[in-house]
């Protein structure tokens, strides 16, 4: 046999060219090598750095969204006790007044009570003028206690209807008006 019928054996393949495949596909192999492995961390990179993102935007926007909500409640609250302070001065001015007024009352009952002790005094001549008198005496001393009643009620306000209130207090005032108009008129016609 000669060296050519040997030709699918080990021997008949020449060596160099088999070299040289080999060295081109490891070559290949080199060259796409580096390109595959690269992309993987850039890859892994992208979706690392947009989840460190969305934590850092949801981090910050949490606290923002807690400090707004806080923010509307705090008005919220502090819209209701200015309001419920403006009613409580109105509601301490509204007494005051009312409380200047029994004194006043008060004031004029004393004199009423001295001028009666006058009038007594003064004899028969006054009979007619005592009886005006102790009249009027007795309407302001009704006029006061109907006053002190209805201080009660503006104590305890919440337990009566609002118009109800209001139509007592006008009743009172314009009986309390009668009164010193009657008691003016008797200054007026006795001196």
């Amino acid at each position: 046999m000669t060296e050519d019928a040997h030709v699918d054996g080990p021997a008949a393949v020449p060596s160099a060219p088999d070299d040289a495949v080999e060295t081109a596909a490891s070559d290949a192999v080199d060259a796409v090598a580096p390109a595959a492995s690269s992309p993987r961390p850039r890859r892994r990179a992208l979706p690392v750095a947009f989840a460190l993102s969305l934590l850092a935007v949801v981090g910050l926007a949490v606290p923002l969204v807690m400090l707004a909500l806080a923010r509307d409640s705090w008005e919220g609250q502090n819209a209701d006790l200015r309001a419920a302070v403006e009613d409580l001065t109105d509601e301490v001015s509204a007494q005051n007044m009312r409380l200047a007024e029994l004194e006043t009352v008060e004031q004029q009952l004393a004199t009423l009570k001295s001028e009666y002790s006058a009038a007594v005094n003064q004899g028969a001549k006054g009979v007619e003028g005592v009886e005006e008198l102790e009249d009027i005496i007795e309407a302001f001393e009704r006029c006061i206690d109907a006053q002190a009643d209805h201080f009660d009620v503006l104590r305890n306000a919440e337990r009566y209807v609002a118009s109800s209130v209001e139509a007592s207090e006008r009743s009172i005032r314009d009986y309390c008006d009668e009164v010193a108009d009657a008691y003016a008129a008797f200054q007026s016609a006795h001196g």
